[in-house]
């Protein structure tokens, strides 16, 4: 399991090979302000990669979970503009 901050937001990536596919789990762990409103995301995922280098599974989940992050913020800032 591997750690990364991003944007004050902490994730968290777990990954594992298993019959010839990269199982991954991500969990992303809100800022404890943010916990009542937005709540913990997990995303699992099977990666079909033929690679063999698990820093190369995890660097792609990592990518993939600081997108999560910046829609996550995106759509806050969206619900919290007022209407016109």
């Amino acid at each position: 399991m591997a750690d990364i901050s991003h944007r004050g937001f902490r994730a968290s990536v777990f990954v594992r090979r298993s019959r010839g596919a990269w199982e991954v789990m991500t969990t992303i762990y809100v800022p404890e302000g943010l916990v009542n409103e937005i709540g913990d995301r997990v995303i699992m995922d099977v990666d079909d990669s033929t690679t063999n280098r698990i820093e190369h599974v995890r660097s792609k989940a990592f990518e993939q979970a600081k997108k999560a992050i910046d829609e996550i913020i995106a759509g806050r800032v969206v619900i919290s503009l007022p209407a016109k």
